[in-house]
C-alpha cells in the first residue's frame, strides 16, 4: 500500500507532469490572478523550452554517457555478463516472434562478448517476461541454454542488486561485465560495486553520437533554426538524464549515511 502511494505522488514530480500542473493551475486562477497564472505559464514554458531543446538535451545526455566509453571487447574477460534486459518484447499475438526495441542491443552485445570468450556464462535481470523473451533471442542466436541464467526481479535497483550478487556467490562469480545503457551505467556500476563485485562497465545503447555532437556543435544558421522548437524526444532525453542524475546522487548519500 505505502509503495502504490509513493508511485501516486512520484508521478508528479516528473517534469511533463509539473508543466502540466502549472498551465491547470493558471486555467483556474487566471480570472482572480493574472499575474499569478502568468508565473505559472511561464515557468511551464521554460520547462518545455529548455528541456525540450535539442541543443540542451543533447548537452545534457552526453555529460553522462560518455562518462563510460566503449570497452576493448578483444581483450576483457571477467566471470560472468550481468545484462540488465530491457527492449525486448514477448512473442505475443499479434506478434510472431520476440521483437526488439531500441535497448535491444544490450543482448546484441552479451552474445558478442560470450561469443569471444569474455565470459562462461551470462545472468540476465528483468522482470519474467523481458528476461524469458532475452533468451528466446540468446537462444536463436545460437547461446547454450546452459550458459544462460535468469534473475527474474523488479525494478527495484536494491533487490536487482541483492538478488544478482546472492546468484553469482553461488557460482563463484568474483568479477562480471555489466551490460547496460551508457546512460544508467554510472548509477548501475556503483550499485553493484557495493556489494563488493569486480565490476567491468560494457556500456552500449548511446544516445549522442561523436558525428551528432560535432553538428550540434557548429551552430550554422541553418542548424539554429531547424532546432528551434523543443521536441518530445528531447524533452524526454532531458528527463532520463534529470532521472539518472537524482538517482545517482541518492544512492550516493544513502552509502554515506
Amino acid at each position: 500500500m505505502a509503495s502504490m502511494i509513493g508511485k501516486f505522488f512520484l508521478q508528479f514530480l516528473e517534469p511533463l507532469a509539473i508543466v502540466g500542473l502549472f498551465l491547470f493551475i493558471s486555467i483556474l486562477i487566471v480570472g482572480k490572478k493574472a499575474k499569478g497564472a502568468q508565473f505559472f505559464m511561464i515557468i511551464a514554458l521554460i520547462l518545455l523550452a529548455v528541456l525540450g531543446n535539442v541543443f540542451f538535451s543533447s548537452w545534457f545526455m552526453r555529460s553522462m554517457e560518455w562518462r563510460h566509453m566503449p570497452m576493448d571487447i578483444t581483450s576483457t574477460k571477467a566471470d560472468a555478463i550481468v545484462v540488465l534486459v530491457d527492449g525486448v518484447y514477448p512473442a505475443e499475438t499479434p506478434r510472431l516472434r520476440v521483437e526488439l526495441g531500441e535497448e535491444a542491443d544490450r543482448i546484441l552485445y552479451a552474445t558478442a562478448l560470450f561469443q569471444r570468450g569474455a565470459a562462461p556464462g551470462m545472468l540476465l535481470v528483468g522482470d519474467v517476461q523481458e528476461t524469458e523473451a532475452a533468451k528466446q533471442l540468446l537462444l536463436e542466436l545460437g547461446v547454450p541454454e546452459q550458459v544462460i541464467f535468469l534473475n527474474q526481479t523488479s525494478n527495484n535497483i536494491v533487490e536487482i542488486v541483492t538478488s544478482s550478487a546472492g546468484a553469482l556467490q553461488v557460482v563463484g562469480a568474483e568479477s562480471i561485465l555489466l551490460i547496460t545503457s551508457a546512460l544508467e551505467m554510472d548509477r548501475m556500476q556503483f550499485a553493484f560495486e557495493q556489494s563488493e563485485l569486480e565490476v567491468i562497465p560494457a556500456p552500449c545503447d548511446y544516445h549522442v553520437t561523436k558525428t551528432s555532437w560535432e553538428t550540434l556543435k557548429s551552430l550554422g544558421v541553418k542548424n539554429v533554426l531547424m532546432n528551434l522548437m523543443p521536441t518530445s524526444e528531447s524533452f524526454a532525453r532531458s528527463v532520463a538524464t534529470l532521472g539518472e542524475y537524482f538517482s545517482l546522487a541518492f544512492y550516493r548519500m544513502r552509502v554515506i549515511l
